[in-house]
């Protein structure tokens, strides 16, 4: 039969505390032979404080994962984050119009780092992509590179 009040069962539940550091209090090192001394518990926990309820909240509601543009966007893949980082390259490279103001732009030191980005990602996932994808980075990359040097050598 268990005991009408939660405060008897804590009471009646013992547990050990053992000092497990490395340094007494004093800073000096403790040997690993040594017993350490284990405080023992002189009073049981104080029980659990009992909140008084509160008043209804609204519950935020989680949009679902078909509501909203979330089913419109592409997988996130190895596939998706090139053709991100290629797309940005082409726009830095001014090959094609910047998303949102369709206005032709020329950045060299943007286009430079998004071809580095891919040059490693390429590296690091050495040995670990599909066929299609290794094929695909071995296709774009010369590609890319080339439109750099022709767009660097219009501007200089």
């Amino acid at each position: 039969m268990a005991s009408e009040r939660p405060e008897e069962e804590q009471a009646e539940k013992a547990f050990t505390v053992s000092d497990k550091r490395l340094f007494t209090k004093e800073g000096a090192r403790r040997d690993s032979d040594t017993p350490r001394a284990t405080p023992e518990a002189s009073s049981p926990p104080p029980p659990p404080r009992r909140e008084a309820p509160r008043a209804a909240e609204p519950q935020r509601q989680r949009p679902e994962p078909e509501a909203g543009t979330h089913r419109d966007l592409p997988p996130a893949d190895f596939t998706m984050l090139v053709n991100m980082l290629v797309t940005n390259a082409m726009v830095f490279l001014g090959q094609m119009p910047a998303p949102g103001s369709q206005q032709y732009m020329r950045n060299l030191p943007q286009a430079q780092h998004m071809i580095d980005l891919l040059m490693v990602l390429r590296e690091k996932t050495r040995g670990n992509l599909t066929p299609d994808e290794d094929q695909m980075m071995q296709d774009l990359l010369p590609q890319l590179q080339m439109a750099y040097v022709g767009s660097s050598r219009q501007v200089g």
